[in-house]
């Protein structure tokens, strides 16, 4: 009699790890059942889940009958292997197949005091390509021993899932996933045994997937030749081509991985293949709606019966019953990618196209209203469709150019604040189109998208000056269009826009002129206005604060606030901001308590909503900085190191916030005392935005704390030193921010230290300095029309001339 050890297809080299679930859910349905069917793509372990089973769990008196199905060819084959198995005779006359399987039957209730375990392994083939009869043979022949032969279980393994409808309850069905990361983690240092994958143990986990397959064959790899490949030499390949490395032809083909997994694919029918080669178009999950569409299937219905099921039968999908997603597993998108092609592929895009945008629209016309957290949750699952969907601008033909300028045109805001890294490339596509078929409104439109991208993305904070005139330059264009065409919510968007655009060049008095035109277009307006109204009231908040109108200032923000919450509900992450300027404007306006009240509002109602990460970390700044301020600096270190805390989970780390948290914590410091501290996190900030960029103005404004907290501690050459650097790039900041004070307190800087240092010379020559970058801020603010901070100037321009005047007496 055969035992458990023969007949698996399984590395009986390799220690069973993990899948301890498994086990435990198999062994608590084997009491209650008597036929089971595991089922799962190929090579995740399905055979070697069996064996590891039965080696745990079979009583002594049980006789296992393994049966390797794939090498027998008919049911006469079966017939006679299973006879073998059980040791009796077969009847020459048995041809017919109720005739042969009421043999087996007969003889297993013949011997009724004997435990049998039947274990038929790698059924897919019986199931799907050895004919109908035989398929119907061999199920026939399951469901009769479970029947009539109480002493019997079975165990089924087959990629393809099959169902036994008779047997009710004796029937339990079981998928096998791929591992999960704590048993792939184990399975591979078990495999590679002695070698330390270091930094790179996780990205060659995720890499694997979870497949024993893909597993052992990476421990190959990196355990051959003495190691000559390292872990980080593994990582590249398997980025750059994981099929062609787990797949060299010194391998045998049931061990390369692209071999194994084309096999498995060829074994769909064409119908379904040529589906399932659509369906890899879309590169993340998808929904029967979806399906339906790039399908162009007559229903759902249909779709779910004629396609969906029969693929998801057969292992080359995975459902989540909760999202009511499907998804195509990796190492199958490869193959996909790699050996088929879509036959109609332009009609393909085309649909695409048209889905995708449709989704898109709507999670941008959302992002504006109470459905704010469930459209962010929405664009998460759909993140990498629509990130294909802008790729794709470049295979645009006449017949889909207008989705690609609809999303230039309604969807500015979701590709600006979370798709920056793919706009600049989509927007330039966009014009292109427009230039080649579409009217002067069209490329209108596209001016706008363009205007914000370098107006949000490419602008602020940078020497690059070019950038923000660029976005203004295609405002014009965009408003000389549309003013054409008398009012409408384009010419309201190219207002406000331009108007934040001159807000960000520190142009604040004619941002005022064009954000007013904006507000006078939407504030009579219907519904499609709202969204532009409330920009215009904040960004006519912001500017006013800036021009030190504190009045007109409090009455654009309160307006904005009031409107948000009725449009948007009190738990919108644009409230939070909106509360968080308005912390601005109070904290501008010289009173630190009440800023802190509406800081701290602010970050509770990002905190609860589903604001990006950059916009938590900049209200926690905020907040941190005036609790810092008003005296409280335990809880300002608790909020920044909690900012830092969610950069470090963010897969893209952004710099410019990390470097911000760093200054932020710097002058915690310093309030406190601790300049040693506030040195060395001011110096990380300098590090940070120096490999920015060592022109913009952050970077300036670093190397001045920097040089006051060494003028603090006494480090007189030090200051001098960092002063005087910063003082090299004095007109590439004037040039990008003319408005800024970080020259000005450079010089104040140098000047306490030649006082101290009792040099004259040079603290009447900087002196001299202070007072002609005065006169230039005194002219900025005269042209901006910054009566707040033209007094302080002119006020410190007096002070300063009286000090020249008594210069020759220091």
């Amino acid at each position: 009699m055969e035992t458990a050890e023969d007949d698996f297809d399984v590395d009986v080299e390799v220690d069973f790890i993990g899948r301890e679930t498994d086990l435990k859910r198999i062994y608590k349905a084997w009491g209650k059942h008597r036929i089971f069917g595991i089922f799962g793509l190929r090579s995740v372990g399905k055979s070697r889940l069996v064996k590891e089973f039965l080696t745990r769990y079979k009583s002594k008196e049980d006789v296992i009958v393994n049966v390797d199905v794939k090498p027998l060819s008919n049911s006469s084959s079966l017939y006679s292997h299973i006879c073998v198995k059980l040791g009796i005779k077969t009847e020459a006359n048995a041809r017919e197949s109720e005739r042969w399987i009421h043999h087996i039957v007969s003889e297993l209730v013949k011997r009724s005091e004997e435990n049998f375990i039947l274990v038929f392994d790698n059924t897919e083939d019986y199931q799907e390509f050895k004919g109908t009869a035989t398929r119907d043979s061999f199920l026939s022949l399951c469901s009769q021993v479970i029947k009539r032969c109480s002493n019997v279980k079975i165990i089924l393994t087959s990629t393809t899932r099959v169902q036994f409808a008779g047997l009710g309850h004796a029937y339990f069905s079981y998928k096998v996933l791929p591992l999960k990361r704590t048993e792939t983690k184990r399975l591979l240092r078990s495999v590679i045994w002695g070698t330390d994958l270091g930094e790179y143990e996780d990205s060659i986990v995720t890499l694997s997937e979870g497949l024993p397959l893909l597993i052992l064959m990476i421990g190959s790899e990196l355990t051959e030749d003495d190691g000559m490949l390292t872990p980080e030499d593994i990582v590249e390949c398997l980025l750059t081509s994981r099929l062609k490395t787990l797949s060299r032809e010194f391998y045998p083909k049931e061990d390369r991985v692209a071999d194994v997994y084309k096999d498995f694919i060829d074994r769909l029918a064409s119908v379904y293949r040529e589906k399932l080669t659509i369906l890899e178009y879309i590169p993340g999950t998808f929904n029967v709606d979806q399906v339906s569409q790039l399908l162009d299937a007559e229903t759902e219905a249909i779709v779910k019966y004629d396609t969906l099921k029969p693929i998801l039968g057969r292992h080359f999908l995975s459902y989540d019953p909760t999202t009511r997603r499907f998804n195509i597993q990796g190492i199958l998108r490869e193959c996909l990618q790699s050996y088929y092609t879509i036959k109609n592929l332009p009609e393909v895009r085309a649909r695409y196209c048209k889905i995708f945008t449709a989704v898109m629209v709507n999670i941008s016309k959302r992002l504006g209203t109470t459905e704010y957290t469930e459209a962010m949750a929405e664009f998460t699952v759909e993140h990498p469709n629509l990130q294909k969907l802008l790729t794709d601008v470049k295979y645009t033909r006449q017949d889909t150019y207008h989705f690609f300028i609809k999303i230039a045109t309604d969807c500015t805001v979701l590709v600006d604040q979370f798709m920056a890294g793919d706009g600049e490339d989509f927007y330039q596509g966009c014009m292109r189109i427009a230039n080649m078929y579409g009217k002067d409104r069209d490329r209108a439109n596209v001016h706008i998208a363009v205007g914000s991208l370098y107006t949000n993305i490419k602008g602020p904070g940078t020497a690059k000056q070019g950038h923000l005139v660029r976005g203004a330059d295609n405002y014009d264009s965009a408003i000389a269009v549309f003013e054409k065409y008398g009012k409408s919510l384009q010419l309201a968007t190219a207002y406000q826009r331009k108007g934040w655009n001159l807000y960000s060049q520190g142009k604040n008095l004619e941002a005022v002129k064009f954000l007013k035109q904006a507000f006078d277009l939407s504030v009579s307006s219907g519904k499609e206005y709202q969204s532009i109204l409330l920009q215009s009231l904040n960004s006519l908040g912001l500017t006013n604060t800036v021009l030190g109108r504190f009045e007109e200032a409090e009455r654009y923000h309160f307006e904005s606030l009031k409107r948000r919450k009725e449009i948007q509900g009190e738990d919108h992450p644009f409230v939070g901001a909106c509360l968080n300027n308005i912390g601005i404007m109070y904290y501008l306006k010289g009173d630190s308590h009440k800023a802190l009240k509406f800081y701290e509002e602010g970050l509770e109602i990002k905190r609860k909503s589903a604001t990006p990460v950059i916009s938590l970390v900049n209200s926690l700044s905020n907040t941190a900085n005036m609790y810092s301020e008003t005296g409280n600096s335990k809880k300002a270190h608790i909020l920044l190191d909690e900012a830092i805390e969610l950069l470090n989970k963010e897969k893209v780390p952004c710099r410019d916030a990390a470097a911000l948290l760093c200054d932020t914590k710097g002058k915690v410091y310093r309030r406190e005392g601790a300049f040693k501290f506030a040195e060395d996190m001011f110096q990380k900030a300098i590090d940070v935005r120096k490999e920015i960029s060592d022109e913009n103005v952050p970077y300036l404004e670093s190397l001045v704390h920097l040089a006051n907290i060494n003028k603090r501690q006494g480090n007189y050459i030090s200051c001098i030193r960092i002063s005087n650097k910063a003082l090299t790039i004095k007109e590439k900041a004037e040039i990008a921010m003319p408005q800024h004070p970080f020259i000005k307190e450079c010089l104040e800087c140098l000047v306490e230290v030649y006082k101290k240092t009792d040099d004259k010379d040079k603290c009447k020559e900087t002196l001299e300095k202070l007072e002609s970058e005065l006169i230039r801020l005194e002219k900025v603010h005269l042209d901006h029309g910054n009566e707040r901070d033209l007094l302080k100037v002119r006020t410190q321009m007096h002070e300063i001339k009286a000090e020249l005047e008594m210069a020759p007496k220091l």
